[in-house]
């Protein structure tokens, strides 16, 4: 074959490639700025850009995937709703739409209720969470399900990988589900662990070759433990880094949940139906009922395969649109699309105060870039910043007026709200908020508000400009940061 026609051959190739990945953005990509932005590399860039984007790019599953998950999903809920007509009548909500409109809005979004008589409890870093995550694993009696984006630690994952073998080795049902990327570095002898004690262990959408998959921004955030009747869930990984106490080289302060309940059931069924997609295979198993063990009003709130790409977005539009008095953030990462800007700067407009509550330093300086990127705008629109010292928050919290809490795994950042895997938990509980209103104000008293002039450099005109050209740079990449 003689060179000219190798040449042909590959150009070809190429063409068609960039063509392939032309045509798949405009038929799959959502966003037209994103679209147009792909479709730009692609065509600058043929080869490298089409792998880029279907590195990068592609946001969602694929069809067979979903369509999986879907048939294992309505499995479930035919499940579960064969055991409440049986056996089981829901808890009624402690408060109504009545009192409360906000209590509305995650059920139009997702058509599901309340489910009243939970107890939901706020523990604080590693030091307070872990102890009571390995005495629900050490009590259970009949399964353990764990799943959690890191998984790491010579101390912590090491105490947690010692409760699962022996929850495994006297008959517990014990099922772990692990985050392909997030577990990528520091697990690997965890991992052996496991695997040599015969514990069931699934990678969520882990790097391979054979067969090709390599979808980097289909992460797997969540963080749940469920043994038996007990849930926790919240923002917390598995790391040494949680052990403040243990005054760790880069502590992290965070907060978990522990939950009791009718709740726990649907966090069950989260699991569950991540269990059904990284298995492949529908799970028959028949569960026992969680009886009413409070006063809290519950929703659990799943982004995923199969779900509205903007679920989260919407519904924290509607609840900042529903705010009376108060909105408070609480979240590490603080990167909000559009229509969030609009809702909060909206709330200001109708005299709600709009606080935001930020780590002091991130533990990604790119990703902080390009959030001063959007700070001084959003200040200067009547929106209170505040940055807490160190160590490093990782609390997600939002808290509105004095009855909705939104806690869970999701950061305020496109990534989050657009492209991982979350759970989280819509909160109706007067305790709740008031007991982490006074939490969030003791961070508020040790935090520095920022203004819009602490954006400004007017000694040294040429570093300020190079700065803000930094965090635009950076703004712009902000949905792969």
């Amino acid at each position: 074959m003689s060179f000219p026609i190798i040449i042909a051959i590959f150009l070809s190739f190429y063409y068609i490639i960039a063509l392939l990945a032309i045509i798949h953005c405009l038929l799959h990509t959502k966003y037209p700025q994103a679209a147009l932005a792909w479709c730009g590399v692609i065509f600058m860039l043929p080869l490298m850009g089409a792998f880029l984007y279907f590195i990068f790019g592609v946001n969602r599953i694929d069809s067979r995937a979903t369509k999986l998950f879907n048939k294992a999903a309505q499995a479930r809920q035919k499940h579960l709703e064969g055991i409440r007509l049986k056996q089981w009548s829901p808890v009624s909500p402690k408060y109504t739409r009545e009192q409360y409109p906000i209590m509305g809005v995650g059920e139009r979004s997702q058509g599901l209720p309340c489910l009243g008589g939970n107890t939901i409890e706020a523990l604080f870093n590693g030091d307070e969470a872990y102890p009571k995550m390995l005495e629900a694993i050490e009590n259970a009696q009949k399964y353990v399900f764990l799943s959690t984006y890191i998984f790491s630690g010579k101390k912590s994952g090491a105490s947690f990988v010692d409760a699962l073998i022996r929850a495994h080795e006297r008959g517990v049902m014990v099922r772990v589900i692990v985050d392909g990327l997030g577990t990528f570095w520091g697990f690997r002898a965890l991992c052996r662990r496991l695997k040599t004690a015969g514990v069931p262990l699934y990678f969520f959408m882990p790097f391979r070759l054979f067969p090709f998959q390599m979808c980097i921004n289909l992460r797997n955030h969540r963080k749940l433990l469920v043994c038996d009747d007990i849930a926790f869930t919240g923002g917390m990984n598995i790391s040494d880094s949680n052990l403040l106490k243990d005054k760790p080289r880069h502590p992290v302060q965070d907060v978990h949940f522990r939950c009791t309940g009718p709740i726990v059931m649907g966090l069950r069924e989260g699991f569950l139906l991540d269990l059904a997609f990284v298995t492949r295979e529908q799970q028959n198993t028949t569960f026992f009922i969680c009886p009413p063990t409070g006063t809290m009003d519950a929703r659990i709130v799943m982004d995923g395969p199969g779900n509205d790409d903007d679920l989260i977005i919407n519904l924290l539009c509607s609840v900042f649109s529903s705010a009376k008095k108060e909105i408070t953030i609480v979240n590490p990462y603080f990167l909000p699309t559009r229509e969030i800007i609009s809702a909060l700067t909206s709330a200001v407009n109708r005299e709600v105060r709009v606080r935001v509550i930020l780590p002091e330093k991130l533990d990604h300086a790119f990703v902080s870039w390009a959030g001063d990127h959007l700070l001084p705008g959003l200040i200067r629109n009547g929106i209170q910043v505040y940055k807490q010292p160190r160590p490093f928050a990782h609390t997600k919290l939002v808290l509105i007026d004095d009855i909705y809490t939104f806690l869970g795994s999701t950061n305020f950042d496109p990534r989050s709200l657009k492209l991982n895997f979350e759970l989280n938990l819509e909160v109706f509980s007067l305790q709740l908020n008031s007991y982490l209103g006074y939490f969030i104000d003791s961070i508020v008293a040790n935090s520095k508000e920022i203004s819009s002039f602490d954006f400004e450099n007017t000694q040294y005109p040429l570093f300020d400009l190079l700065k803000k050209l930094r965090n635009a740079a950076m703004w712009i990449f902000s949905p792969y940061l």
